[in-house]
């Protein structure tokens, strides 16, 4: 295929997907061909690496900068930390409703919700460029639930397929982001201001278009495990993993504003903790032990951690405590999610990942904000010490938990 054929090409599908964006949500017939060279079959959507790499980078790319960006215009805006709190639940509910909603879909109905979150989530953005006081809060909700629909919809559609190697890519795909964007977005609003980044932002989720999956998949039922056989103990330090960037984003971050931190600054500190756990996910995959009780009570130890907040609140002790959580959370979202996947399903596992993030990051945001506008950085006290005292207990009482019990049955 001639550059200007491929060109053409392109340009026939964005065009179609912004003209009529429910007709390239059709299953279109039995292959999909992104090049000439490469073609994807109707069973093949998720099991293409590079289609896979390419969405969830880009996607990530705009998302994580356009979310990073979110409670430190609510702040320009002059919203209080409690107003700014509440806006951090809608980071976390969609989540919870989506991996609940598509945990049992199948192919075809995980790759129409994916279709439907990459289409929309581009004139969402565009509309930030013109945000207004009073349209600001529904747009934050909008992109929040598409960005929700994304992630939820390709990680159950890459559990399906059993596929280690597809989902270390994907891993890296959006870890990359999560790393670097906070770290752009905060360039960009140093130097350029707001509106420049969310234009930035539309262009990655524009180009997300490009790679749009528009292939069938086949029917096959994804195969679900019951969860009788997942000890709630153990994958309860997930939930504190949400605590902690909850209450960095929606909580400290807005805070450093305050005191006229530069924007750069607080990108650099939200940068650090994907950082520390990008370096402990490497580790960590060297590891074989299953001590499933010692990497809980480590996970949870070092995601309460944070906790010294209330004693001393300095920006660099900041950035230290957040690291830690960093590498807590990589614990837990690395050999926790082995524990769930090997005594239930990769399904179940999207779904205890979800639920429990979501809950930890809504309690980080919605309590922190709350809490921190009456008692400031005593605030920690109160958000950090579940963490700690889960692992005083599991401590007191070893043995005692992580014993599940009962037969796995599909679903």
């Amino acid at each position: 295929m001639s550059d200007n054929s491929l060109f053409s090409f392109l340009l026939f599908h964005i065009s179609e997907g912004f003209a009529n964006p429910f007709r390239i949500l059709r299953h279109y017939p039995t292959k999909c061909y992104l090049y000439s060279k490469h073609t994807v079959g109707v069973n093949r959507q998720f099991n293409d690496s590079k289609l896979v790499t390419a969405v969830s980078g880009l996607f990530s790319m705009g998302f994580f900068a356009l979310t990073f960006s979110f409670p430190l215009y609510a702040d320009h805006l002059r919203y209080s930390s409690s107003f700014i709190g509440v806006l951090g639940t809608f980071a976390g509910i969609p989540f919870i409703i989506f991996a609940s909603l598509l945990l049992k879909k199948t192919g075809s109905g995980l790759l129409s919700a994916l279709r439907i979150a990459i289409i929309m989530m581009v004139p969402v953005s565009f509309l930030f460029v013109f945000i207004e006081n009073y349209t600001f809060i529904l747009l934050v909700i909008s992109a929040d639930v598409i960005g929700a629909m994304f992630y939820v919809s390709i990680e159950l559609g890459i559990g399906a397929t059993d596929s280690e190697s597809l989902a270390e890519r994907y891993s890296t795909a959006w870890g990359v982001p999560n790393l670097i964007a906070p770290l752009i977005a905060g360039l960009v609003l140093q130097v350029l201001g707001f509106v420049p980044l969310f234009i930035i932002t539309t262009i990655f989720f524009a180009a997300t278009v490009i790679f749009l999956p528009i292939g069938g998949v086949g029917s096959r039922k994804p195969q679900i495990k019951r969860n009788s056989g997942i000890s709630l103990a153990l994958v309860l330090p997930m939930l504190f993993g949400g605590l902690s960037p909850g209450f960095l984003y929606y909580v400290i971050n807005p805070y450093l504003r305050t005191l006229d931190t530069q924007y750069l600054i607080i990108g650099i500190i939200g940068s650090i903790p994907a950082l520390f756990s990008a370096i402990s996910f490497i580790f960590l995959s060297r590891i074989k032990s299953e001590a499933w009780n010692r990497y809980s009570m480590v996970s949870a130890f070092l995601l309460g951690v944070p906790i010294i907040l209330f004693f001393l609140h300095s920006l660099l002790l900041i950035a230290v405590l957040f690291a830690m959580a960093g590498i807590g959370a990589a614990v837990a979202f690395s050999k926790i999610l082995s524990y769930i996947s090997r005594s239930s399903s990769s399904s179940y596992g999207v779904l205890y990942y979800e639920v429990l993030f979501g809950v930890g990051f809504i309690a980080g945001s919605l309590s922190g904000g709350y809490l921190f506008d009456y008692f400031g950085f005593a605030s920690a006290l109160i958000i950090f010490s579940p963490a700690l005292i889960y692992v005083i207990v599991m401590m007191a009482f070893p043995g005692h938990f992580g014993r599940p019990k009962g037969n796995f049955n599909d679903a």
